[in-house]
């Protein structure tokens, strides 16, 4: 009983932890595909985390440094709700 218990308490923290996290989109009116992709892969770049020495660097993500570079690039920034 405990058991089964502890997991559906385990479910329901991660089913919780996922319910606000939606898509990020980026919205620029008349861009170009290929200019998207050239900003997204240059904010990337910008934003990738590159604490530590080479080889345990995370190479995560940070997404707060990703979104205000896209801005900077003219894009609006939201985040959609599944």
């Amino acid at each position: 009983m405990r058991r089964s218990t502890a997991l559906l308490v385990g479910l329901g923290a991660l089913a919780a932890g996922c319910a606000g996290s939606g898509e990020w989109v980026y919205e620029k009116p008349d861009v170009l595909p290929a200019q998207y992709d050239r900003d997204s892969a240059a904010c990337r770049r910008e934003s990738i985390d590159r604490q530590g020495f080479a080889i345990f660097q995370s190479g995560r993500l940070d997404r707060e440094v990703f979104n205000r570079c896209m801005q900077r690039r003219g894009y609006t920034v939201r985040r959609e709700d599944p």
